[in-house]
């Protein structure tokens, strides 16, 4: 993979069995996002989805359950707390693609 795409950096808020949360933080990812704006009969809603690829050949522990935020971060999990200072994604979708010569992971987010 050309490693010019691959500049970002996540923290994953990772859930456990005991519904405590773990972070993970990756450099060198590619995050791509977009902001949208909806408008809807109660008014403006946000709608922003995105895609991120981390380029691996370890099997990544992320699921539905798992929460991202754009940049390392070291605060505790606090949903709240973390959307009131970043921009707080849900992991919607995990795509292993660990076959083959461009191993890494897929993950689907929106706001």
């Amino acid at each position: 993979m050309n490693d010019k795409f691959f500049t970002h950096q996540i923290t994953v808020y990772h859930t456990t069995d005991d519904e405590n949360f773990t972070s993970l933080t990756f450099d060198k990812v590619y995050f791509r996002h977009n902001k949208k704006t909806n408008l809807v009969d109660k008014g403006l809603e946000k709608g922003s989805t995105g895609s991120i690829t981390i380029p691996t050949t370890e099997k990544l522990d992320i699921s539905t359950n798992d929460y991202i935020v754009e940049g390392i971060v070291n605060d505790e999990f606090d949903l709240s707390k973390l959307q009131q200072k970043y921009q707080v994604f849900k992991v919607v979708s995990v795509d292993n693609n660990l076959k083959g010569g461009l191993q890494h992971y897929k993950i689907g987010v929106t706001e």
